[in-house]
């Protein structure tokens, strides 16, 4: 009995097709490298989704955790390791979940190409009234070459507020003062120093010491935030970030000639004790 031959039908020879494609773009997909991107499209319309950005042929990689607030850091980088240039490259920067925070981008530079073989970082800008987690969402699309190229990450950085500028020291006579700032209140660095409870105008002089409070809270007086001041009088408190110094209005070298209320008189720092004990401020203040 002899063997006939058959011939495929259509649907198998259409299946075998279909197969073979599958095969080839699988082989495609892994010679070109589309590691890290969330979608890629090149020239001939093979797409793929990926989520590895170790190896990326567009590699990106998160520089800071922290950021300060008013100050522009490059926070991502985006390196190109294509074949050719990314001549058009975007980047949009926005908070992740804008509902849940204080915090406001107030700049970005993104680099708008990326050369064959280079790097770029994405500079931001926050602003935050405290200390606090940001979600930041950073949506790339490039072009070049042939190549298009999307990438979406979110990277949160924890962004750190300024210290408020301070405006002056107020005196509520010579056992207390309060910090005047602009803006909100928060917490400065400040020395503050002291002199003996009692030499008053004609008293005996006392020694002159310094404490210095790394968190002053701005909202509060300042004496009770002193350790073991309680039997020492307020002379002068000083800023040593912004070189400068408020003396009680009555000061005079280590006597203080009028304990009354009133305006510290502005004085530039750093101080120490010699400079406080010689310094007179009585005749400004009654101006």
């Amino acid at each position: 009995m002899s063997a006939t031959a058959r011939t495929p039908t259509a649907d198998a020879s259409a299946l075998r097709t279909l197969s073979l494609v599958l095969v080839l773009a699988a082989a495609v997909g892994l010679v070109i490298g589309t590691v890290g991107f969330t979608a890629m499209e090149a020239d001939r319309g093979l797409a793929v989704n990926v989520t590895d950005d170790a190896s990326a042929y567009l590699g990106y990689e998160p520089l800071a955790d922290e950021v300060r607030d008013g100050e522009s850091v490059p926070v991502v980088e985006y390196r190109n390791r294509f074949g050719g240039d990314l001549g058009q490259f975007d980047v949009d920067v926005s908070i992740a979940d804008p509902g849940a925070t204080d915090a406001t981008i107030e700049s970005v530079e993104p680099p708008s190409s990326l050369e064959r073989g280079s790097a770029a970082a994405v500079d931001v800008t926050l602003r935050c009234p405290e200390r606090e987690a940001v979600p930041l969402a950073f949506e790339a699309d490039a072009n070049g070459g042939g190549v298009s190229v999307s990438l979406d990450r979110t990277h949160t950085v924890t962004c750190v507020p300024t210290g408020p500028t301070v405006t002056g020291v107020r005196y509520t006579g010579v056992g207390n003062a309060f910090v005047d700032v602009e803006g909100r209140n928060a917490t400065v660095e400040a020395t503050v120093w002291l002199t003996a409870a009692n030499p008053g105008e004609g008293g005996p002089e006392g020694p002159i010491r310094s404490v210095t409070v790394d968190r002053l809270n701005t909202s509060n007086p300042v004496r009770p935030q002193l350790p073991d001041a309680s039997n020492e009088r307020v002379a002068a408190v000083e800023f040593p970030n912004r070189g400068v110094a408020y003396f009680h209005p009555g000061w005079d070298g280590e006597k203080h000639a009028s304990p009354s209320a009133g305006d510290g008189v502005e004085r530039a720092g750093p101080l120490d004790a010699a400079t406080v004990s010689n310094t007179s401020v009585v005749d400004e203040s009654d101006d």
